[in-house]
């Protein structure tokens, strides 16, 4: 499985003629969010977006997307790509869940989402608005939700020891999706506030969002998570 993340403010580069057409804005997904779609691209000089069929990416490497030419670019007339990245997700019950932090999928289809609190598969997306994610299983509502409060989560010897006991309540994913191990369930962005970043975080539009060696606080977190760059922040911090 690979994250989407991974795509967002990369240069696009062309392998007809080894020349920048752009660089990734965003990324698209079905109403669904069952299938990674493709990606927006937008041409700086002309500010032009275009959608990048997922068909049609030859690579992805650690700075760039490369691509075959740019007759592969489809002018974009949509502003709504779904992504669910930064989204905020609550369950049936009104229980939030976190928000959306990365999406993992295996070619198109989208095996699982990351919020800053759990994880879950695909299925357990019940609808996808324009700013909400909602948790539940449209088929089988007799399987419920357990909320109490500080439950600490079961077979935490066989998770990473970043996973806590969480005030929210922790899912009873025995009753939900019956997996091997329950829902994983993470502390909150503000275990990042107060450590140094080992890199210089990049917005949207290239731009610095966070330098190197700074302290984090909670200023750089909402940037972060409105440039989407929750991860990086986390992954890059010390």
């Amino acid at each position: 499985m690979e994250k989407v993340s991974k795509f967002i403010s990369k240069k696009v580069i062309s392998l007809a003629d080894a020349n920048q057409i752009g660089y990734v804005l965003n990324i698209v997904f079905d109403e669904k969010v069952k299938f990674f779609e493709g990606l927006i691209i937008i041409d700086e000089e002309s500010e032009n977006s275009f959608i990048l069929n997922k068909k049609d990416i030859q690579s992805v490497g650690e700075d760039c997307v490369m691509i075959k030419d740019s007759n592969a670019l489809i002018f974009n007339i949509s502003s709504n790509s779904n992504n669910p990245i930064g989204k905020l997700v609550y369950d049936t019950f009104g229980n939030m869940l976190g928000r959306v932090t990365d999406v993992e999928v295996v070619g198109k289809n989208v095996k699982k989402i990351i919020t800053d609190r759990c994880e879950f598969p695909q299925k357990f997306i019940r609808k996808s608005g324009d700013n909400f994610i909602i948790f539940g299983n449209p088929v089988k509502e007799k399987n419920k939700l357990n909320f109490k409060e500080n439950i600490s989560v079961e077979n935490i010897d066989k998770m990473p020891k970043t996973m806590i006991s969480a005030q929210v309540g922790t899912i009873a994913a025995t009753n939900v999706i019956n997996p091997e191990f329950p829902i994983r369930l993470y502390a909150g962005t503000k275990k990042l506030i107060g450590k140094t970043l080992t890199d210089d975080i990049m917005g949207y539009n290239n731009e610095i969002i966070a330098h190197k060696n700074q302290k984090i606080n909670q200023k750089i977190i909402n940037k972060a998570i409105s440039h989407n760059k929750l991860n990086l922040l986390n992954f890059y911090s010390k």
